[in-house]
């Protein structure tokens, strides 16, 4: 019972946040953040989903950089990515955020998982408004794929990018960019 009214909080919280930032009501304010800061709240917030599921998250970031960035957004971004990944992660599996400086002022960072992994054609249809890619968690938990529209429109108002790499039975990466803190005066 505690999963399925976690699924419906998240879906309506995505939905809300989506049909926001189409009417142009989300306001865009970023600001210089601690990264590691975030990670480690958005990791303690699915800790216990992934405590029930046997899942282990580890947060590797360790980069001092500060982003900047709008934090609404990335920890809306975060939360969807981590979320997703304690989903598709078997029991026993671990969950790994890790970020990276990638030059020219922009933070690198990944939330990977040994879950079920996707099929190519599937990973080509990600993060497109009209192509529906929509399957059951490792628990049978629901997704309908409006977490990753969101969390692409976030990251691309950041002029940042958001991809993914995954294979069948071979887990996922999902990578985003954002700017370092310094990049505000470019």
């Amino acid at each position: 019972m505690n999963e399925s009214v976690f699924n419906i909080f998240k879906l309506i919280e995505n939905l809300l946040e989506w049909a926001q930032n189409q009417k142009g009501e989300i306001s865009f304010t970023p600001q210089e953040l601690n990264l590691p800061k975030m990670v480690a709240h958005n990791i303690d917030t699915m800790e216990q989903r992934a405590t029930q599921k046997g899942i282990t998250l580890v947060n590797e970031v360790t980069i001092t950089e500060k982003i900047y960035a709008d934090e609404k957004m990335v920890d809306t971004v975060l939360r969807n990515l981590i979320s997703n990944a304690v989903k598709f992660t078997r029991r026993d599996g671990k969950v790994i955020v890790r970020a990276k400086k990638t030059g020219n002022e922009i933070i690198d960072i990944t939330v990977s998982d040994t879950g079920v992994g996707m099929k190519e054609k599937n990973v080509k249809r990600l993060f497109k408004m009209n192509e529906k890619v929509s399957s059951k968690g490792t628990n049978g938990e629901s997704s309908i794929g409006l977490g990753l529209l969101l969390c692409k429109e976030f990251v691309e108002k950041h002029g940042g990018k958001i991809w993914v790499e995954s294979g069948q039975g071979k887990g996922g990466t999902f990578c985003f960019t954002v700017p370092e803190s310094n990049h505000k005066n470019n």
